[in-house]
């Protein structure tokens, strides 16, 4: 899988996490943005993504989501991109604490995804380092700024935004 393609099915992945978010935590929220950025990596870590509280503003790093696109089978790129929808979208919901992210995050997951073994569970107790355990420095962006980073927001990302305008 390309990343051109995955950035069109990141919509239809996202109405999966705020559905799934719906049915276990009775929580939604509308009007949110995916932005993509490289943020780089560092030696053996790198942050997924990003939600700024109170914001609107959902944003993945994409140096990782290449490795992963670039080494993983779909069902992982799938559940990695679903696990860092889902735990950004649970920050939107004023979830900040990081840990009580996380918690959240795999309660979630556990009682939407019916197999132990899914890609998604593995993913939320044990990180992506479960698929690639290897993990190496590959890029840190030369010019990444505190003040800020070049953002790709994807077009209509959250189709239910855009009924409140039609």
């Amino acid at each position: 899988m390309k990343l051109h393609d995955l950035k069109k099915e990141m919509p239809k992945i996202f109405e999966h996490v705020k559905s799934d978010v719906k049915k276990v935590f009775g929580r939604h929220r509308v009007g949110l943005s995916l932005g993509l950025a490289e943020m780089g990596m560092g030696q053996g870590f790198f942050i997924g993504g990003m939600h700024f509280a109170p914001g609107t503003d959902i944003i993945m790093n994409i140096s990782p989501l290449i490795i992963i696109l670039e080494t993983q089978p779909y069902e992982v790129v799938w559940a990695y991109t679903y696990h860092i929808l889902l735990h950004e979208y649970i920050h939107s919901l004023g979830i900040i604490d990081e840990r009580q992210c996380r918690i959240l995050t795999l309660k979630l997951t556990k009682e939407i995804f019916s197999e132990s073994d899914h890609p998604a569970i593995t993913l939320a107790e044990s990180g992506i380092g479960a698929f690639i355990p290897n993990l190496k420095l590959r890029y840190i962006p030369p010019n990444q700024k505190p003040d800020g980073i070049a953002i790709e927001y994807l077009s209509e990302f959250e189709k239910e935004s855009y009924d409140y305008y039609s």
